[in-house]
């Protein structure tokens, strides 16, 4: 009985535990990480503020936390992606529009996760986030490469500028208004996967031809 009765706590722990994460993370998505106070946390899921200070000690605690799943579920879609073997440039693509519909779907999530302006711990975690992003391109990069699909090009940057061009295009001060996207932002998403391709193609074709001029 004892055992039922810790397993039953464990339980009710671990259920309040996530209705306030989940609480924390659809504040997050409404109106970004300004938004998900500890009170609003507490009154959303359903608990009362100094419970919520038992399972967070912090608003920051809370948010790196939020922050951490939501970018894992992000990072896993993109990771599954480019290891499912199929030829690098199609992953490449798939990755890119993947990325970018997520984005411009959920473009407040996407701000928050990628250009508000938050504490330094959740600039750790959005360090950690981009890292990431550039692996996952950088990997298809080196397997077309490879494979004869891209031509010779420093893939540690060439993700790197990939990386940095889809928030800037979506999510920074320079993109689209809401009330300029088309449904769905398909115009958008189109723009910035030519425009990525393209990008990865000519910084090739480049190295080409200054290996050719310099021999």
């Amino acid at each position: 009985m004892a055992y039922r009765r810790t397993t039953n706590i464990g339980a009710r722990l671990a259920d309040t535990r996530r209705r306030i994460l989940n609480a924390a993370r659809e504040l997050v998505a409404e109106g970004g990480f300004a938004a998900a106070q500890m009170t609003e946390v507490a009154r959303k899921s359903g608990v009362a503020t100094g419970t919520l200070y038992r399972y967070f000690t912090s608003k920051e605690e809370l948010c790196r936390q939020v922050f951490r799943e939501v970018s894992a579920r992000e990072m896993n879609v993109l990771a599954g992606i480019a290891a499912n073997g199929a030829p690098a440039r199609e992953r490449l693509e798939e990755v890119l529009r993947t990325f970018a519909t997520r984005a411009v779907r959920g473009r407040r999530l996407a701000h928050a996760l990628l250009a508000e302006p938050v504490d330094l711990g959740l600039i750790e975690e959005r360090g950690r986030f981009r890292r990431t992003h550039g692996e996952i391109f950088a990997g298809i990069l080196e397997d077309g490469i490879a494979s004869g699909e891209f031509p010779p090009l420093d893939t540690r940057i060439a993700a790197a500028c990939i990386a940095g061009a889809i928030p800037a295009a979506l999510v920074g001060p320079l993109a689209p208004e809401s009330h300029e996207l088309d449904e769905n932002g398909e115009r958008v998403v189109e723009a910035i996967v030519n425009f990525c391709l393209a990008g990865v193609e000519r910084a090739g074709l480049r190295t080409k031809n200054e290996q050719r001029i310099s021999v």
